[in-house]
């Protein structure tokens, strides 16, 4: 999926390439995951708690989807509210289940308004928890400049679904040297 992302980010791929990839990709893991599963060592917890959301008014869920197989498939406990997600159910699902990082995405416009939202009340609560950005009409630019400053601590974006892993991982762990190139 890392090269499917990278063509689709550089205009070789297209969207409906990129769906049948998605799919592809879907069934493959649908058809490892008893296999993986059956592979975990007794007890062993998993690497972090990872709430997804599509936000509020927006129905589009394919990236957040692939985001979750991945993080499921790297033994994240990953918790996904769905589509159409109001930012309160978002963020009481993250105090209750104690989650690590919290992932949001949105393929419409009014998705990244409703992002600047969650971000503000994240902020208004005194949350230090993670905030993923994702989906197609997001952007690191607008990640900076709208949604940053409604929430200072860690806001990143995460360009397409191959790179979850890598920045979850740095973030849970608390990779110093990551958080400060991204901060």
């Amino acid at each position: 999926m890392g090269i499917v992302g990278d063509l689709f980010g550089s205009g070789k791929m297209f969207l409906p390439q990129v769906i049948k990839s998605a799919r592809v990709m879907k069934k493959a893991v649908g058809y490892l995951t008893p296999f993986i599963e059956a592979s975990k060592i007794q007890g062993q917890s998993n690497k972090g708690t990872i709430v997804l959301a599509t936000v509020k008014g927006d129905v589009h869920d394919i990236g957040k989807n692939i985001v979750g197989v991945v993080l499921r498939c790297n033994n994240y406990r990953v918790i996904d509210l769905g589509v159409m997600c109001p930012l309160e159910r978002i963020l009481s699902t993250a105090e209750k289940e104690k989650a690590d990082i919290i992932g949001v995405s949105g393929l419409i416009t009014p998705s990244l308004r409703e992002m600047v939202n969650i971000a503000t009340e994240m902020n208004n609560k005194g949350m230090t928890t993670p905030l993923l950005i994702g989906g197609a009409t997001t952007s690191r630019k607008h990640t900076a400049v709208k949604i940053w400053p409604a929430y200072p601590d860690l806001c990143i974006h995460v360009p397409d679904a191959s790179r979850a892993v890598n920045v979850a991982t740095s973030l849970v762990n608390r990779d110093q040297k990551y958080i400060g190139d991204v901060r």
